[in-house]
């Protein structure tokens, strides 16, 4: 058989077959730059934000607050029953102690009276504390040094003895003055007396002088005479010894007034100090609530329980449902947020596929960062958006959420370009 030979076009024909139509060359470099220029306009005209990622704890203007035992020991007594309302400061539960509780209740009570009273300058009656007999176990000490400086307080009061003695000293001081009063009166009819003798006197003297009386006539005026002078010099004595009288009075008058400035003094010390360890007593053994609401046991509470120092033993909800959300942001995200930025909530109790989503904008953003150089910031809610309206969101202090925060919108050719320029200033 023949061979086959293989099939070779000619140089012109195979020129023809791989030759690329001009118009197809032109036609695809224009499509290929016009496929670029929309990709780069659509780059640059599709936007969308850039967003902070964060968790969120749910807390309001009054939060609930927890009653805690500040000492350790048996509750003996427990005052409330759950979800009973409280008002402010009062006591929940007894802690053991050697005194009686409601005694010492009864015992700061009066004494913050007592200082109202003291700061009103009103004057104090002695029915406050006396025929009292408290019961103030660890306190019972300290009462009694306070007792000891209200006795002492009491006599500086209306009735009482130093305010006595005074009033008497001060009757003293108006008998005195009337005492010298009457001894000017009767100084003013002596020195009358003493003119008229001085002039008889004088008038025998010229007798005298002339020889019409006799020797012991003219003695006898002038003993008389000079008799007229005594009852001045003893009522200028009795002048000096009023003087006396009245300045060794109202020295008394003035020691009596220091004593008493004294007593009061002490007795202002002696009450604040009783207020303080009344307190502290309180404190130790009373449980208080420490604002009005609604109070919930914080775990198993009952009777002659033991418990520790600083155990949750009260949790009471105000009721207030004023909420926000508390945001951290870390350092490096700390430049893109800014405040009235809006905030998607997505609530970890309550999954926003099936109850959707909070709207919320950022109010508030702290000046300094706090531990673990984060930032704190405070979103307002808005709009809830309600997809389950037979069980809607329910908000609750403490629930945590995850935040999205939306900062600035940026185009693809923006972020495109930004990555470039990162890289390139990274390898240089």
């Amino acid at each position: 058989m023949p061979s086959e030979q293989p099939f070779h076009n000619s140089e012109e024909i195979q020129e023809i077959i791989t030759a690329v139509p001009s118009w197809i060359l032109r036609r695809g470099i224009l499509l290929i730059l016009i496929v670029l220029l929309s990709v780069v306009l659509l780059s640059a005209y599709i936007r969308y934000p850039d967003v902070v990622k964060t968790s969120l704890k749910i807390n309001s203007l009054n939060s609930p607050k927890e009653a805690i035992a500040h000492q350790q020991g048996k509750l003996v007594k427990l005052l409330v029953q759950e979800n009973e309302q409280v008002s402010a400061k009062q006591p929940l539960a007894f802690i053991e102690s050697t005194g009686k509780h409601e005694e010492v209740i009864e015992l700061a009570d009066k004494l913050s009276e007592l200082s109202k009273l003291l700061n009103t300058s009103t004057l104090v009656t002695l029915n406050d504390f006396v025929g009292m007999n408290f019961n103030l176990g660890e306190l019972q000490r300290n009462y009694q040094s306070f007792y000891q400086a209200y006795l002492q307080f009491i006599n500086t009061q209306s009735g009482g003895l130093y305010v006595t003695q005074k009033s008497y000293l001060e009757n003293d001081l108006q008998e005195i003055k009337k005492l010298q009063s009457q001894i000017h009166l009767q100084k003013s009819i002596q020195e009358q007396e003493f003119a008229n003798a001085q002039e008889e006197y004088d008038a025998y003297k010229k007798l005298k002088a002339k020889n019409v009386i006799s020797n012991s006539e003219f003695k006898q005026q002038e003993n008389k005479y000079l008799s007229s002078k005594y009852p001045l010099q003893q009522t200028a004595t009795a002048l000096l010894n009023n003087s006396s009288s009245y300045l060794t009075k109202q020295k008394e008058i003035a020691t009596l007034n220091n004593t008493i400035r004294e007593e009061q003094a002490k007795f202002t010390q002696a009450l604040n100090a009783m207020i303080t360890e009344t307190n502290s007593w309180l404190m130790k053994y009373v449980i208080f609530s420490p604002l009005a609401g609604k109070v919930g046991y914080a775990g198993i509470l009952q009777e002659n329980q033991n418990v520790n120092a600083n155990q949750e033993l009260f949790i009471i909800n105000p009721g207030n449902t004023n909420f926000f959300g508390e945001v951290q942001i870390p350092q490096y995200n700390m430049g893109k947020v800014k405040l009235g930025q809006r905030t998607l909530i997505k609530l970890r109790s309550y999954p926003f596929e099936e109850y959707g989503i909070i709207y919320g904008k950022i109010s508030y953003i702290t000046d300094v960062a706090l531990k673990d150089s984060v930032f704190i910031a405070k979103i307002d809610f808005g709009k809830f958006e309600q997809k389950n309206l037979s069980n809607p969101i329910r908000l609750k202090p403490g629930m945590q959420a995850d935040a999205e925060i939306i900062t600035r919108e940026s185009s693809l050719l923006q972020r495109f370009l930004w990555n470039i320029t990162k890289m390139l200033s990274s390898g240089g």
